[in-house]
């Protein structure tokens, strides 16, 4: 209650994020008939952009509701992660301070409270975790091998990224435990298990070849374009970064610890060096992106507190941080303090655009523009909906493949308006007399379906 409080005024009046915009975007595509990465161009991850088909279905383009079911993960996360540390008694007593601290860490920044891939797959990563504790103590039988599997399959096709937390989980088995062969292969069939639902179900929709090419080769080989400046990272991570590494050399440097606490805070630094591997494969850099780092930043920072001598002095501290994380948080949002002036945040924000009245309520395509322009749009009437992966798809054809494949598109689709922004549509046109009939040049990369002026 006290987190879904805090996080009041911004549930009342935020503005949509432009990757909540093209998130729902994308459940609204695949709720009309479309099949993901072949009739949707996009390298969202599979499950992720099913959970949104079935937001949008429910609520329709609510970003509310985003925002009100990220609520209810995180304090699910929060609740999870200090039952793991208090049952695996990770700290030299016990405490509700580890869920308190994870709940400030998500107030870091306003993009933290929404449905995001990345937060979905947190969760499967937590539950991982706790199985790898488990295993440390020795309580560890088949199932729950084969379970810690499931999860973490299920954490990658949530988000791409989190892969690297795959490679941390072999790490800290090989390291801190001795597992025999037969269960690494069942960590593995299990891990493999909901992929292999997931290769099946898109070779029968004929989309394999597209899902290998959209979601795994782009997102790992594409060039990464950050959506926020370094400096705008600064300020979001500048607090809590510098705790961390504080309590990080508190925490390893007083060794008053057991063994097995020791062990417990091994494999939280690999899952710090895990997420940091995730920061740099993630697609898009963005704020929220930062949120697998919160459970090794959580567990330290507690640990951190727990040492100090002074109970008033560790509740001073506490109020203090939290204190400032949550009034940076919304100084960031408001943008009522100097802080807005050192970073550029604005463009994390679905903005009004040059073409809202032109596109409201009407279908649209757009090519060579990213997805929140859509925002007033009756629908996406197009295949090409990632700007990035559309012109790598349309470049790497042929004139004639371009041609045939833009054709087949718009006669399929009949967009109202077409916005070309990357100049396929213009360059191809006086090959396509049948759909330059159709359609006038209203300005600039603007065209507009002739039938629907009458």
């Amino acid at each position: 209650m006290a987190v879904f409080l805090l996080r009041l005024p911004y549930l009342i009046g935020s503005e949509p994020l432009v990757y909540e915009t093209n998130w729902l975007l994308i459940g609204e595509a695949l709720n009309s008939g479309k099949v993901l990465y072949k009739d949707l161009i996009s390298p969202i991850a599979p499950l992720s952009a099913w959970v949104y088909m079935i937001i949008e279905f429910v609520f329709g383009k609510s970003i509310l509701a985003l925002q009100i079911l990220s609520v209810l993960l995180v304090t699910y996360q929060f609740s999870l992660f200090n039952n793991i540390m208090l049952r695996n008694k990770a700290y030299n007593e016990n405490s509700y301070i580890p869920a308190l601290i994870y709940a400030v860490m998500m107030f870091t920044f306003y993009d933290f409270f929404t449905l995001s891939p990345t937060l979905i797959s947190l969760t499967f990563i937590l539950l991982v975790l706790d199985n790898i504790y488990l295993r440390i103590e020795n309580k560890l039988d088949d199932a729950t091998i084969l379970k810690t599997g499931l999860f973490m399959g299920l954490a990658v096709l949530f988000y791409l990224p989190s892969i690297v937390f795959f490679v941390a989980t072999i790490l800290s088995f090989a390291m801190l435990t001795s597992l025999v062969l037969r269960r690494y292969l069942l960590f593995l069939y299990g891990f493999l298990f909901p992929f292999g639902i997931v290769f099946i179900y898109f070779f029968w929709q004929d989309g394999l070849k597209s899902l290998i090419f959209q979601w795994i080769e782009f997102s790992f080989l594409n060039q990464v374009v950050p959506i926020t400046d370094f400096r705008s990272m600064l300020i979001i991570i500048g607090l809590p970064v510098s705790v961390f590494l504080f309590s990080l050399y508190k925490t390893f440097a007083v060794g008053r610890f057991t063994n097995y606490q020791v062990r417990v805070q091994q494999v939280m630094f690999i899952m710090f060096l895990a997420a940091l591997g995730c920061w740099w494969f993630s697609d898009e850099r963005a704020p929220y992106e930062l949120l697998l780092f919160i459970p090794s930043f959580a567990f330290f920072i507690t640990h951190f507190i727990l040492q100090f001598n002074k109970k008033i002095r560790a509740e001073i501290f506490t109020f203090a941080f939290t204190i400032s994380l949550i009034v940076i948080g919304y100084s960031l949002y408001y943008q009522n303090t100097p802080l807005h002036h050192y970073g550029d945040l604005n463009k994390l924000q679905t903005s009004q655009n040059l073409y809202e009245n032109l596109l409201n309520n009407k279908k649209v395509m757009i090519l060579g523009a990213k997805s929140n322009i859509y925002r007033e749009a009756k629908s996406v009437a197009t295949k090409y909906l990632h700007p990035e992966l559309s012109s790598k798809v349309l470049g790497d054809m042929s004139e004639k493949e371009r041609l045939i494949h833009l054709y087949d598109d718009i006669d399929k689709h009949k967009p109202e308006v077409i916005i070309d922004l990357s100049g396929y549509f213009k360059d191809s046109l006086k090959e396509m007399p049948t759909i330059e009939s159709q359609y006038s040049c209203k300005s600039k990369n603007v065209y507009q379906l002739i039938n629907k002026e009458r």
